[in-house]
């Protein structure tokens, strides 16, 4: 046995936001725009948004799956992206390869002194990994160490805030 003990790579990875200062209106289309290399010709990535409490109660609020060599996006593809799932293309193992992933359309509003979070995996079979409605995927079938670059980013549709008015403003007599 070596003295360096290596631990197990982790079986999802997730980003939470600093608490909010005033409260989040997301309506309509989210994306995730994920940067990843993987060490199999194909992978999943299943990404769970998530709204966490001050009290550190997690709410899932919609999510998205994609099967990796089933990337492709259709022509033109302005907003979420369609996906036509009709042909693969493999996953190149090791290169960088952009997966647009969208989430199931949603509203949500997160409370001021809430979190936001995305949960990100290949495999939603633990008890650990968020699951809506209890719903799992099959699993693709090979095992893929994944690497996800900081370039990634989550795409969520902010709803502008009505401007605030001060009482009496605009009132003459």
């Amino acid at each position: 046995m070596t003295a360096e003990r290596r631990r197990p790579p982790p079986f999802r990875l997730e980003w939470t936001s600093e608490p909010l200062t005033e409260a989040l209106d997301v309506v309509g289309d989210f994306e995730v725009e994920l940067h990843a290399s993987a060490t199999a010709t194909d992978t999943a990535w299943i990404v769970t948004l998530q709204d966490v409490a001050s009290d550190d109660t997690v709410v899932d609020i919609t999510a998205g799956w994609l099967r990796a060599s089933l990337r492709r996006t259709g022509a033109g593809s302005v907003g979420p992206p369609e996906l036509p799932c009709r042909e693969a293309d493999i996953v190149v193992p090791g290169s960088v390869t952009t997966y647009r992933i969208p989430l199931v359309t949603n509203a949500r509003r997160f409370a001021a002194g809430h979190r936001v979070r995305l949960v990100v995996t290949s495999d939603d079979q633990d008890d650990r990994t968020p699951a809506i409605m209890g719903f799992r995927h099959a699993p693709v079938g090979t095992s893929s160490r994944n690497t996800i670059h900081s370039s990634s980013r989550l795409m969520l549709s902010v709803a502008e805030q009505p401007a605030r008015r001060t009482p009496g403003a605009g009132v003459s007599a």
